[in-house]
């Protein structure tokens, strides 16, 4: 066309990636291999650092930021040649992107996880959470205020109070996922901090989202920020989430949310993270929000979690923490006036809340060091703070001292404070006074006239039927009824918060969780087995949601709050277990191995191999056998015995095997045997005239004549019960050990729950004495067993 003007624009075409390195092009020149080894290193050393700082009290948070204070300008960054062809200052755009991606999702996952109303809510909650806020809030304002002045690094105006209020915040995320590194999660401590925070968590993310649309250009783009800020709310409230209940109710029961749903709810995140950042405030308000409405727990917010965090908590956030700690240059430091000051006024706001929360904690009796160290975990930081320095530096309101300087007081902040929280808070012990009571409790110590309490962990349906049948055959009467504690412990998935609900609560409560459905089933056969059992049995059901490296310690302070003297748990090796994967089987034996510990009653595995017990009790007859060595744990088997020797519907045989030894037996051996001999005069005294008991007396030399006794003594049982740990020192774990399969059964009840007893068809129930009150395998001088038998 006449008179048309043709430009030619030249642009430089890079490759990303090289051709090899035969055609002398190195890798590192190129952006797709250069971001492949970063990555490479940047996961390796953070990993290297969890592996190498864990036993010292070390989370992955703070691994992950050290990795990148290593890598970065404060040391190896410092070579010219690791500087431009390892981490090259043009690839960072590509850091950029995977971290904002990595933050973006984990505030999401965070957020579904979160359940406030599930938060117990008590008068110490509100009073660690408020004035530990309003005294660290006074004291960083009272000294940051006046003395940002003196700090060139941070820039005037209303950012400095700003700045130093988000400075005396503590934010839920980092301390959950410390407290979740650490094991600490469930505990008494971990839970009273957690709830303290949540309480102001509101109050913190409101005043920084003031903070961030008040530091606008002008006071337009701060109205325009806020109202559309306004109505992304009102949309994700009343237009996603009635959508996320409707995913919820469709899903059919037992089945997973469809994928299409998972990928479009995390498709969503990015979305609402688009608009966050189009609308003027930043990113991670939109993916909050939406993580919020979402049902936590199964189905949606269980299958979202389980689908995406692994790979973004190991590949995103640490390239994320990689690149807050590169960032970070120690050389930058030359004001070490303005440094010092600094940090002086972020260590008097650590000192602040530390001081606030032990005495609040102090005055409700909770002990001094636990105090101080409920103060630590509330001064946690994480991934909330950096985030916002990183959005200071951006923006030009922190210079990079000042950056260099906060980064480097979380490090050390949390470094201390974890380490201290790993090496001297034990999570079994409680935090206020003992309760009422014996601590320590044992099925010896009921008396016969007592009501009998028994706490039954369930995991499966399967369980319910052998667990009703042990109930029934423990001769519930009205002199001594049983209250049964029924435990359906789940897995925390899903959740950021352990809770243990009473199953009313629970099904009146959260109307979209398909829990409620499940439950009901579980708790519907309890209460049917109740109305019909012969005596009178008491059901109290709780629903536990908890991590099972630390469920132990809610069930075992519900022990001892209600002095319950036995608990029964279903062996993690049981056949209805199966289809279930490794990993929850091995958690469920660690689950078990836990209470095996640290209980302050008796525990009983059970090993389901047998049939399931009858489903009613209108025509209830039980075949028990039990297997009397010697030793606390016996003891208890016996005395188990005998209650249900009282139940004329229940047969028992009791096999009293004794090792004859040539020689002298020390005093311990003599104590054992006497205790040993006077429960077994008393039992037989109680049971005369009783046509349900068949007694068998065994001597045996050895083992393995022990065996061939055990072996010889097979018959039709539906249950055989054993104690786990034996006087005899042949008996002993660590003696047998090589021909022990699973050492939380002990010898004998391995033995029993192999298939080469009766079939392994019968089920096995293997007692244990708490472990504090047969210290060593023996039992408290003086203690009268007998007028805790013959149940009649």
């Amino acid at each position: 066309m006449a008179g048309a003007k043709h430009e030619i624009i030249c642009m430089p075409l890079s490759a990303t990636s090289s051709k090899g390195i035969w055609f002398n092009e190195n890798p590192l020149d190129y952006k797709v291999p250069a971001t492949l080894f970063q990555i490479i290193i940047c996961v390796l050393t953070s990993r290297l650092l969890y592996v190498l700082l864990k036993p010292l009290g070390q989370t992955k948070f703070t691994c992950n930021l050290l990795a990148g204070v290593i890598l970065g300008p404060s040391l190896f960054a410092t070579n010219p040649i690791i500087k431009e062809k390892v981490f090259s200052p043009k690839d960072m755009s590509v850091w950029s992107v995977w971290g904002m991606t990595g933050i973006i999702y984990s505030l999401f996952l965070i957020a579904i996880k979160v359940d406030v109303s599930m938060v117990k809510r008590t008068r110490l909650s509100l009073k660690i959470g408020a004035l530990g806020f309003i005294l660290t809030l006074a004291v960083s304002l009272g000294l940051g205020i006046p003395l940002a002045s003196s700090i060139p690094g941070i820039q005037g105006g209303i950012f400095p109070i700003f700045m130093f209020t988000i400075l005396s915040f503590t934010f839920f995320p980092g301390v959950a996922q410390a407290l979740d590194d650490l094991n600490l999660m469930n505990s008494e401590l971990g839970q009273l901090a957690m709830s303290s925070i949540l309480l102001v968590e509101i109050i913190q993310w409101l005043i920084y989202m003031g903070q961030n649309i008040a530091t606008k250009d002008n006071a337009s783009h701060s109205a325009l920020t806020f109202l559309s800020v306004v109505i992304m709310a009102l949309v994700i409230i009343f237009a996603i989430r009635p959508l996320m209940v409707w995913i919820v109710k469709s899903t059919p029961e037992g089945q997973e949310v469809k994928e299409v749903y998972v990928v479009a709810i995390l498709l969503g995140a990015l979305f609402l993270a688009f608009v966050s950042n189009a609308i003027g405030c930043f990113l991670i308000l939109g993916p909050i929000l939406l993580g919020l409405v979402i049902p936590d727990g199964p189905p949606l917010g269980a299958a979202i979690v389980a689908k995406s965090e692994f790979f973004v908590s190991e590949c995103l956030l640490p390239i994320f923490y990689f690149r807050i700690g590169f960032r970070a240059d120690i050389h930058s430091i030359t004001d070490w006036k303005s440094f010092t000051t600094l940090q002086a006024i972020i260590v008097a706001t650590y000192m602040a809340k530390l001081l606030a929360v032990t005495v609040v904690a102090l005055c409700c009796k909770i002990s001094l060091r636990n105090s101080l160290l409920l103060g630590m975990m509330m001064n946690i930081r994480g991934i909330i703070e950096v985030i916002m320095f990183s959005g200071w530096k951006f923006t030009k309101l922190l210079d990079d001292q000042g950056y260099t300087n906060l980064v480097l007081s979380v490090l050390l902040g949390n470094m201390i404070s974890t380490s201290l929280l790993h090496f001297t808070y034990r999570a079994h012990l409680r935090l206020g006074p003992s309760p009422k009571g014996p601590r320590i409790r044992n099925i010896q110590s009921v008396q016969r006239n007592y009501p009998f309490d028994i706490l039954c962990c369930i995991h499966t349906e399967q369980t319910i039927r052998n667990l009703t049948s042990i109930l029934e055959a423990s001769n519930p009467t009205e002199e001594s009824p049983i209250c049964a504690y029924i435990i359906q412990a789940v897995e925390l998935v899903g959740r950021a918060i352990p809770v243990l609900v009473p199953y009313k609560k629970k099904k009146e409560g959260k109307k979209c969780s398909r829990l409620n459905s499940l439950t009901h089933q579980l708790m519907q056969a309890f209460k049917n087995y109740s109305e019909n059992s012969r005596g009178p049995v008491l059901i109290e059901s709780f629903t536990l949601i908890a991590p099972y490296k630390s469920m132990h310690e809610t069930i075992c302070r519900l022990l001892d709050d209600n002095h319950v003297p036995f608990v029964i748990l279903p062996f993690h090796d049981n056949p209805s277990w199966h289809m279930v994967c490794n990993t929850v089987t091995t958690s469920i034996r660690q689950f078990n191995k836990n209470m095996l510990q640290y209980s302050s009653c008796s525990i009983g595995i059970l090993i389901e191999r047998g049939l399931p017990g009858p489903v009613t009790m209108s025509h209830f007859s039980y075949n028990v056998a039990a297997f009397f060595i010697g030793g606390p744990d016996d003891r208890e088997a016996l005395a188990l015995a005998a209650r249900m020797l009282g139940n004329r519907n229940v047969a028992v045989t009791v096999n009293r095997i004794r090792i004859v030894h040539q020689g002298d037996h020390n005093e311990d051996e003599e104590n054992e045997a006497r205790l040993d001999d006077a429960m077994v005069d008393e039992f037989k005294l109680s049971s005369i005239g009783n046509d349900c008991l068949k007694w068998r007396d065994i001597g045996v030399e050895d083992t393995i004549q022990l065996t061939d006794a055990i072996m010889d003594s097979q018959g039709d049982y539906d249950l055989v019960m054993v104690g786990r740990r034996h006087a005899d020192n042949s008996l002993r774990d660590e003696e047998m050990s090589e021909f022990v399969h699973y050492a939380e059964l002990g010898m004998i009840g391995d033995m029993l729950a192999s298939p080469d007893f009766c079939g392994g068809m019968v089920n096995v129930l293997v007692l244990q004495e708490s472990t504090e009150l047969s210290r060593n395998y023996g039992s408290a001088p003086g203690r009268d067993f007998s007028k805790n038998l013959g149940y009649k």
